[in-house]
Formats: structure tokens, C-alpha cells, sequence
């Protein structure tokens, strides 16, 4: 019982330090640079608790914390971090300015300028074959898409 306690304190100490660093309230450090190892480090620590709880004979406590060490694992090696400035390629630079975006704007702004730019600008609409053209590819440059 004190190993589930523990674990959902780790893991509810991880989440908080999380959001907090993301919603910008904790001064930057190297604790906070490294949390993607302490997540790791936490995952770990749950799992050797899940195959405790298997050697105890406890197997549905031991398939719950193995899931969310599993979950842990998987969110600390694929979440994305925001890129450092001065990252973006020339290309990419060039299509914000093309959609009149600052440089680093998320998907959804990027989807939005694009639409209300190609409104005026599609072929169909009056405008010209070239700037539909160059949206398109700024467009595509920004969202990956080849």
C-alpha cells in the first residue's frame, strides 16, 4: 500500500513541476531542464514497484503500475520541447513572414493565417495563381508536409 502512495505522490509531484514550468511560474534551473530523466528515473522506480507487487502476488496492482510506468516512459521520451531560438531554417522564417505570423507560432494560428490569406488570394477569388503558390508552400514548410 505505501508503494501506491508513493507512486501517485512521485507522479503527482512530476505533474505539477510540469505544468508549472509550462505555464511559466518556476524559475528556469537545471531541475527543471532534466524532466524529462526524472520522469524516466520515476518510471522506473514504478515499474520495479509493479514487479514487486508481481512477486507478492498482487498481479492487479502490478499491471496498473506497470501501465503507468509505461504511460510515464512513453510521455517523457515523446513529448515535444519548444525549440531554442535562433533554430528555424531560412525557409521556415520566410513562410511566417509569408503568412504574416511571428516566428514559432503554433499549428492552429499557422491553419488560421493561411485560411484567411488564401481567401483573398485563391486564383478562383480573383487572385493570382503565384501568391496561391507561394501560401501553399509556406503552408507546407511549417506544418512538414512534403
Amino acid at each position: 500500500m505505501y508503494l501506491i502512495i508513493a507512486a501517485a505522490a512521485a507522479f503527482a509531484l512530476l505533474v505539477w513541476v510540469g505544468r508549472q514550468s509550462r505555464l511559466g511560474k518556476l524559475k528556469p534551473g537545471p531541475w527543471i531542464r532534466q524532466k524529462r530523466a526524472l520522469i524516466a528515473v520515476g518510471a522506473v522506480a514504478v515499474a520495479m514497484a509493479g514487479v514487486i507487487c508481481v512477486a507478492r502476488g498482487q498481479y492487479i496492482l502490478a499491471s496498473i503500475l506497470v501501465s503507468i510506468a509505461f504511460a510515464m516512459a512513453g510521455g517523457a521520451r515523446y513529448r515535444s520541447e519548444p525549440r531554442p531560438a535562433g533554430a528555424w531554417t531560412h525557409a521556415e522564417i520566410e513562410a511566417y513572414r509569408t503568412l504574416g505570423l511571428e516566428v514559432g507560432a503554433d499549428r492552429r494560428a499557422i491553419v488560421k493565417a493561411w485560411k484567411q490569406r488564401m481567401k483573398a488570394a485563391h486564383p478562383d477569388q480573383g487572385g493570382s495563381d503565384a501568391l496561391a503558390a507561394k501560401l501553399n508552400a509556406a503552408r507546407d514548410v511549417l506544418l512538414k508536409k512534403r
